[in-house]
């Protein structure tokens, strides 16, 4: 039996769970989505909001026990999740035929995620001493920022009207032909471009680099403002009369896209109370994009239609006369870069060769929030306290009927439109300062 007893394995003893000093939070839902009303054409607005807490338990040196408990619904900036539309019963079949099935709708909504902490201060210096434990959940900033979407909404229509022309193939030629007086001194210019290159080598020690740099200026104008327009439009001129030829009459749907991103940053103010002599600060990054698109369905009347003729086609009739003495005025280019005449006057003078059966225009936002928790804790307290980033998504969306393709706005342009190709540009000016104001001394 002695033998036994010695060989026999001890029992095993089950591990136990380490018991947490605050529960275990669980993850908090997305705002619920509210219930269709009884009609089924749409639902009411409700507010995003999420479950906030805090608990804290403290025990003194004297052994007297203080605690706090709050926990409330609270809503997240404001935002609200919402959806509004009209019910079209034909709408697939409106579509089928080439009708208009474009109705108004928006939605709205969010996702949230809470920041949770947890931890413990311990008071320093002071009589009685006292240890806090601490625990809950916060909500941070929402952080919604939209910004002007008229740059967008011009760039998505110029972009539809650059794929609607796909279709029709019509040519700009008014301006090119007035200006097909400055051919000969344009193939001038290029045949001097190798004597001139020489002259200004001879020269380029004794005039301190002026020669190199008004040649350079010279040839860079040549070739952008001269050659390569030119090429251009003798391809379109050439592509135009193939399209006029083999044009047709059909329903097209096109359409176009702009958007934008940026970056923002804020914080939940005022600091919230966690413990004692201890406060909280959620801080937010934000990620934001919105966006516009523009969508039509054009039946196209290029053939059957009597009065579109060949020089409508070809830039050559009397509405195209703005945009081309536009062109023709003196670096009027230069005015382009910082305002949008040139686009307005195309848009205002321009006719649709056919007849347009919807509109829409549909602007979208949405931006995703980062939430990370800043801890601010007061003197003579000692804070082991840590939290897990939350954040925050909204998203918007709108779509509206229009009645016909709207047009581009007269307006100074944007920073951000000045800083497309800006080498370019830069580059332009820069010829045309330096083709004015150098003078090489020979």
């Amino acid at each position: 039996m002695a033998n036994q007893s010695n060989d026999a394995k001890p029992p095993k003893v089950k591990h136990q769970k380490k018991v947490l000093l605050y529960p275990v939070l669980p993850y908090q839902p997305h705002a619920k989505k509210v219930a269709f009303d009884s009609k089924g054409a749409a639902y009411t607005s409700k507010l995003i909001t999420a479950q906030r807490s805090m608990h804290w338990r403290s025990v003194s040196s004297t052994g007297s026990i203080s605690a706090f408990n709050d926990e409330t619904l609270a809503g997240v900036g404001g935002q609200v999740a919402s959806k509004t539309f009209s019910n079209n019963k034909d709408c697939r079949k409106l579509v089928a035929t080439g009708q208009n099935a474009t109705y108004p709708y928006s939605r709205t909504g969010g996702f949230v995620k809470t920041v949770q902490y947890s931890g413990t201060t311990d008071s320093v210096g002071q009589t009685p001493s006292s240890h806090t434990e601490c625990w809950g959940q916060l909500i941070g900033p929402a952080l919604v920022l939209t910004k002007d979407t008229t740059a967008l909404k011009d760039v998505a229509l110029a972009r539809l009207k650059r794929k609607l022309n796909g279709y029709v193939g019509q040519a700009q030629l008014a301006a090119p032909l007035a200006e097909s007086r400055e051919i000969h001194r344009l193939v001038k210019q290029i045949n001097g471009f190798g004597l001139d290159a020489v002259k200004a080598l001879l020269i380029l020690k004794r005039t301190k680099g002026k020669s190199a740099l008004k040649l350079f200026s010279n040839i860079w104008l040549g070739f952008g403002f001269g050659i390569n327009p030119l090429l251009k439009d003798i391809e379109s001129a050439a592509n135009a009369i193939l399209d006029y030829q083999t044009r047709d009459d059909r329903h097209v749907r096109v359409s176009g896209a702009a958007s934008e991103d940026f970056f923002s940053s804020g914080n939940a103010s005022p600091p919230v109370f966690i413990a004692p002599n201890v406060d909280s600060q959620i801080n937010g990054s934000a990620y934001h994009k919105q966006g516009v698109r523009i969508t039509a369905g054009i039946d196209l009347k290029i053939r059957s239609n009597a009065s579109y003729s060949v020089l409508d086609h070809l830039g050559l009739s009397i509405t195209d006369i703005p945009s081309a003495i536009w062109e023709l005025v003196p670096f009027s280019w230069v005015v382009d870069y910082f305002t949008t005449v040139g686009p307005w006057l195309d848009d205002v003078f321009f006719t649709l060769p056919g007849q347009c059966k919807y509109v829409s225009q549909s602007t979208k936002y949405q931006n995703d929030v980062k939430w990370n928790l800043q801890i601010l804790s007061h003197p003579n307290t000692n804070v082991s306290i840590t939290g897990r980033s939350g954040g925050f998504k909204y998203y918007s969306f709108q779509r509206v009927s229009l009645s016909t393709l709207p047009t581009r706005q007269l307006r100074i342009k944007s920073l951000d439109e000045d800083a497309k190709y800006g080498l370019t540009k830069l580059l332009n000016l820069a010829s045309v300062l330096a083709g004015h104001l150098v003078t090489p001394n020979v």
